[in-house]
């Protein structure tokens, strides 16, 4: 189906027309369809639609001032098309042309048709900054779903060089863009030259990003803090104003429906709800957007003028949404690789004590390890090498620190599979423990378990160094379990995790008295596993440091 036309009625040998798509804007400003430059033209004159699967062409008059005319009678609605048409705009004449092969429609309007199913706006009153024969001109007050933004014309139906130096300028904004977002880092520079490129674009008193705060409860649009903000030299606002704030009406439409907002005069919009920020801040035209990545929903992108009403179109407005999509893709980008940078930190650092279950729980945010000191029912291990002194001195060092690695490799990852944190190397001693910084109802029962499976890995070690000529080590593990205090302590350049007081003494005294191969418990620890472990009871013991004597158990096997 060949598409119709508008033919201009001339005087002149030259002759104009224009194909007419399924949209086609009719105004004084550069970004309509069909420009015309007429003092007697408001800047959005009139649009004649297609209706959806049909041939019939519909003329609207958007409120112009000078209002449309078909066949020198006034469009006061919207009215069909007919082949042969005169349709009136301004001092201009245009004739409207149908192909043979398309019927002409019925006569007379649909009753209440609105093709846009946008209601005529108010005659609102022109601001002061702008000509009279503009105070006619439709005001805009629109909305676009992100995903719906309006295309550039083809470039046979541009009739205007100055709309095509427009859309350029558009485009290059958009390719720029894309190139310098691609190489910021972090956010805060990324943010910056957004703002940046777009006052560059448009004519811009202040812009500002309000992001979501994901670590607050509740819907996005309750929690949002700007990250970004950029003020025009010589924009008129006051010296101290250092935010810019935007109607929660409008947060919520933008944010809660996913849609961008264009208002050519906020002050008199709506939706913007009489909001006396709208007011107190002289906001006049303004353009909110969204900015969402396919899962996430980021913040919002707001830009206004101070100045001038009718300042932006909607042409504005859908580059603005593509330019938002940019910005969105790159900030989740960085954000992205700083949660990965984040995580092998947190990952290395925590898995030099925990096990890597309890790391990767952490990491994925199962669990949370908390900050600051605190009282907590802890398990404590401690393993000492027997003889470790006379052994350095029999041992060549490349031998010794040999014999060490392979030692603490072996019993750390005993630690670890059993759920353990590995507090500290102490010379030849090894420090776990369990129920800090992360607890289990089986703590003491884990614990116990890996003391008992590290001496079944000293024997077997030592089986090892027989074999190739080199001479066994005996360990002694001491396990208590008492009331401690954990948290992380150091110095401002070096901290660590670690806990205080007399369960980790009474492990420590426990694990001198315990001999080569012995595994020695505490009372309390082994009442907590006496159903699992045979044992037997121990003579008392005054313990260095302790107050009162202790009669521990010693470890016999797990039953």
């Amino acid at each position: 189906m060949r598409p119709c036309k508008l033919v201009r009625v001339s005087t002149g040998n030259s002759e104009q027309e224009i194909l007419l798509a399924d949209i086609t804007t009719i105004g004084r400003q550069p970004t309509n369809t069909l420009q015309i430059v007429d003092r007697l033209v408001s800047k959005e004159h009139a649009v004649i639609q297609r209706r959806p699967g049909t041939s019939t062409y519909m003329l609207s008059d958007l409120d112009s001032r000078n209002g449309t005319y078909c066949n020198d009678r006034l469009v006061e609605n919207t009215q069909a098309l007919r082949h042969g048409d005169i349709v009136r705009i301004g001092s201009t004449s245009w004739r409207f042309v149908t192909p043979e092969d398309i019927p002409a429609p019925p006569p007379g309007p649909p009753p209440g048709l609105n093709p846009l199913h946008i209601p005529p706006p108010p005659d609102f009153p022109a601001p002061d900054d702008t000509p009279a024969e503009d105070q006619g001109a439709a005001s805009i007050h629109a909305t676009m779903r992100v995903d719906l933004a309006t295309d550039f014309m083809r470039a046979d139906l541009v009739l205007d060089d100055r709309v095509v130096r427009a859309d350029y300028e558009k485009l290059r904004l958009a390719y720029t863009l894309s190139r310098d977002l691609h190489a910021a880092l972090d956010v805060e520079t990324l943010l910056d030259i957004l703002l940046k490129r777009i006052f560059e674009w448009l004519q811009i008193d202040r812009g500002v990003v309000l992001l979501v705060d994901e670590k607050k409860p509740g819907l996005p649009a309750d929690n949002l803090v700007q990250a970004a903000m950029r003020i025009r030299a010589g924009a008129p606002i006051g010296p101290d104003e250092k935010e810019v704030k935007v109607p929660r009406s409008i947060i919520n439409q933008v944010l809660l429906r996913r849609e961008a907002v264009l208002s050519t005069d906020a002050r008199l919009d709506a939706r913007f709800g009489n909001a006396q920020s709208v007011v107190l801040q002289g906001i006049k035209s303004s353009m909110t957007v969204p900015l969402l990545t396919q899962d996430r929903t980021l913040g919002i992108l707001h830009v206004d003028s101070l100045i001038s009403s009718g300042l932006y179109t909607e042409k504005d407005l859908a580059v603005l949404v593509a330019v938002s999509r940019q910005a969105s893709i790159s900030m989740d980008n960085v954000l992205l690789q700083r949660r990965v940078l984040e995580e092998a930190a947190l990952r290395s650092s925590l898995s030099r004590m925990l096990s890597p279950n309890l790391v990767d729980r952490i990491v994925a945010g199962d669990l949370a390890i908390e900050k600051g000191g605190a009282t907590k029912r802890v398990t404590v291990m401690f393993a000492d090498i027997r003889g470790f002194t006379s052994l350095t001195e029999r041992l060549a060092p490349t031998d010794m620190v040999a014999l060490m690695n392979e030692y603490f490799e072996r019993v750390s990852n005993i630690i670890f599979a059993h759920d353990g944190t590995l507090d500290k190397y102490i010379g030849d001693a090894v420090m776990a423990l369990w129920g800090a910084p992360l607890g289990t109802d089986d703590d003491e029962a884990l614990a116990v378990k890996a003391a008992y499976e590290m001496q079944l890995a000293v024997r077997e070690f030592n089986r090892e160094r027989v074999l190739a000529g080199h001479e066994q080590i005996g360990v002694g593990i001491g396990v208590a379990t008492a009331q401690v205090i954990a948290g992380y302590v150091g110095s401002s350049r070096t901290m660590s995790y670690t806990v205080f007081g007399r369960g980790v003494n009474l492990a420590a005294r426990l694990c001198s008295a315990a001999k080569a191969g012995e595994v020695v418990l505490a009372p309390s620890t082994w009442e907590a596993v006496q159903h699992l472990v045979v044992a037997d009871e121990m003579e008392e013991m005054r313990l260095k440091g302790m107050a009162d004597p202790v009669r521990p158990w010693r470890l016999r096997r797990m039953k």
